[in-house]
């Protein structure tokens, strides 16, 4: 009987987490978000993995290509609605190109926020692309 009773309470107190979708944009303290990242410019194209984690009201952001090299590095203040550029691979470090990202990077991460994983910048025709990514995957889909 004792048995049944911690079982019961071990799924009373399962079922009462709070559970996240995988991938949301990190709405609380400490809440983390990884997305596959796909940004496309007219002459090229950069992809990898973006992890964005939530700390003291600043969301940080890397994302890394293919090879684990970090393309770009970011902070976006919550209370100020700005995003500051730590660090930019040397193919985007240019003054004009920084200054767009900045922009596009601010309006995707208002797009994440309301659930939509796409943007693009019509003007300079660049299209950006976070796809979550799942966290841990079963042992049916990693046969697959």
């Amino acid at each position: 009987m004792t048995v049944l009773k911690t079982i019961v309470i071990l799924l009373l107190a399962l079922t009462m987490t709070e559970v996240r979708a995988q991938g949301e944009f990190p709405s609380k303290e400490g809440d983390r978000a990884r997305y596959s990242a796909l940004i496309e410019m007219p002459k090229a194209y950069l992809s990898g993995v973006c992890i964005l984690l939530r700390e003291d009201g600043v969301v940080k952001g890397s994302l890394f290509n293919e090879f684990g090299i970090s393309a770009l590095d970011f902070t976006y203040r919550l209370d100020k609605d700005k995003v500051k550029l730590h660090h930019v691979i040397k193919m985007l470090d240019r003054w004009y190109i920084k200054r767009v990202l900045k922009k596009d990077m601010r309006e995707l991460i208002h797009r994440l926020q309301q659930g939509q994983s796409e943007y693009q910048n019509e003007r300079y025709h660049i299209q950006y692309r976070f796809t979550p990514l799942k966290e841990n995957p079963t042992a049916d889909e990693t046969e697959k």
